[in-house]
């Protein structure tokens, strides 16, 4: 009899075990998931700790689930986008590709890798690998949504590479094949940014309010919005009127006054920046004080490769004005140079360009501060300014703008004299989102034109006449290309729009 319970006992045991096999995978199934939805929820607020905890524990906990390779695809673009870890970024795209070779992250991971390549540099060998890697998507998943994706990274690839035709006609593709696609919308930005640089303003125009049309209450509409008032000021309201007015405002508001100002910059969210002998002052978008920063004595501000602050000083630079980069150059007969820093700008791969007055030149640092070589050979840098494919604009103490490309080679030069210009006084240089050369001298501004450097417009105000320009010192734009410009005969900020 007792045999008999016990087996009747194990047989129900079992049976009870076996048919809890399924909810219990059901259940970690579940619970990938549900770790994986809580790391991205921790991302969008840019609590990276802990979505990265959550990320890395799908991968550990639920290898096998279903989810494991969004995982790891997201750890990768955190890795890039976030940390500019890029060999970290590769590293987690490889093994996506070695273990999920066959998920429907792998489409992704080939888009990464392609953005990968283009970060690491803009020669033509890294664009070539980039769109190679982004080609490749379509090719081998085609019905992806990462194809789409893929044809943006492809056609703004060959935009950032210098190869207006071949992004346009990419972008339009895209615009063709996928035109309700959220990427469409990067698409037709990318495309209005290439023909505006090639001086097809109207065209440009066209398809920024395309954007604004099919895909209202977007942020590529808003940088739509910003880009077609660039163009407006410079093509349609220029030259039978002034291309800015004075908007009134002042940074300081009156009565208040700015002392000892170096230089001014205006960063991705549209703060105004002011270097004076104590720090960086930060004003928010409505004028008002937001952040200081502590800093000894910064003659110029700059932007990383992620839109974070650069203190330049005569003896070198210091990230968040806090921390400094030590700047170690070769020695030269024994004996290593002390630089006297006038410039410094950073490329799209986190490459330094550092202006040397001592040494007389313009020379790369990685972005610790290792010296890797000879950028260009430059007398008395003023001020420079780089632009999204890394050519740089140096104003020298000559009264002349030299433009170089990105492999140091002299495009262009805008002398001191030129057909319906001169340069009396210049005292920054400054590119927009189009590539237009920006030259503020003392009592006027000047714009280029982004290839041929052509004079587009010149913008002044009468001495006597509300925002008059009489002592300009600095010059900063924001995203919608509005002017600030620091005069010492009011010692503040004065706004143009």
């Amino acid at each position: 009899m007792t045999c008999s319970l016990d087996r009747r006992y194990l047989l129900v045991a079992a049976a009870v075990a076996i048919a809890a096999m399924p909810l219990r995978a059901q259940s970690n199934e579940e619970l990938a998931r549900r770790t994986l939805e809580s790391g991205r929820t921790f991302l969008q607020s840019r609590n990276y700790g802990e979505a990265v905890k959550d990320f890395e524990a799908v991968l550990q906990r639920y290898p096998t689930s279903s989810v494991a390779d969004d995982a790891l695809l997201e750890l990768a673009t955190y890795q890039l986008d976030v940390q500019r870890d890029l060999a970290g970024s590769l590293a987690r795209v490889k093994e996506l590709q070695s273990k999920y070779s066959t998920s429907d992250s792998a489409a992704m991971a080939l888009v990464l890798e392609g953005r990968i390549s283009l970060a690491s540099g803009r020669t033509p060998t890294h664009v070539d690998e980039a769109i190679a890697s982004f080609d490749r998507v379509a090719r081998l998943f085609p019905g992806s949504p990462a194809v789409p994706a893929a044809m943006y990274f492809a056609g703004d690839a060959a935009r950032l590479g210098g190869r207006r035709a071949d992004a346009i006609e990419r972008f339009n593709r895209l615009a063709t094949q996928f035109p309700t696609s959220p990427w469409t919308s990067n698409a037709l930005l990318g495309s209005a940014l290439s023909l505006g640089r090639g001086g097809q303003a109207p065209r440009a125009m066209e398809q920024l309010q395309r954007i604004r049309t099919r895909f209202p209450r977007t942020r590529e509409a808003a940088i739509a919005l910003d880009l077609n008032t660039v163009l407006y000021r410079l093509y349609l309201r220029a030259p039978t009127q002034p291309a800015f007015q004075f908007s009134g405002r002042t940074i300081p508001a009156a009565p208040g006054k700015l002392r000892d100002v170096a230089d001014i910059a205006v960063d991705a969210d549209n703060n105004l920046l002011v270097a004076s002998k104590t720090g960086v002052l930060g004003y928010g978008v409505k004028g008002n004080q937001t952040t200081s920063v502590a800093a000894p004595e910064p003659r110029a501000l700059s932007f990383d490769r992620l839109g974070r602050l650069m203190t330049i000083h005569e003896s070198g630079i210091r990230r968040e004005g806090r921390t400094p980069v030590a700047l170690a150059m070769p020695a030269i007969e024994g004996r290593v140079p002390q630089m006297k820093v006038t410039a410094a700008v950073m490329t799209a791969s986190g490459e330094l360009l550092v202006a040397d007055d001592e040494t007389k030149g313009i020379f790369r640092f990685d972005g610790d501060g290792r010296y890797l070589g000879e950028f260009a050979r430059q007398d008395k840098v003023r001020d420079m300014a780089i632009n999204e494919l890394d050519e740089v604009a140096v104003l020298t103490d000559s009264k002349s703008v030299v433009l170089f490309g990105r492999d140091g080679k002299v495009v262009k030069q805008l002398p001191e004299r030129g057909t319906n210009y001169q340069l009396r006084n210049p005292v920054a240089v400054a590119y927009d989102a189009f590539g237009h050369v920006y030259v503020q001298d003392r009592a006027a501004l000047l714009v280029f034109t982004p290839e041929g450097g052509r004079l587009l417009t010149t913008f002044t105000v009468a001495e006597k006449a509300p925002g008059a320009l009489t002592n300009a010192e600095a010059l900063a734009l924001d995203t919608a290309g509005r002017l600030y410009v620091f005069d010492s005969r009011t010692d503040s900020v004065q706004v143009y729009r």
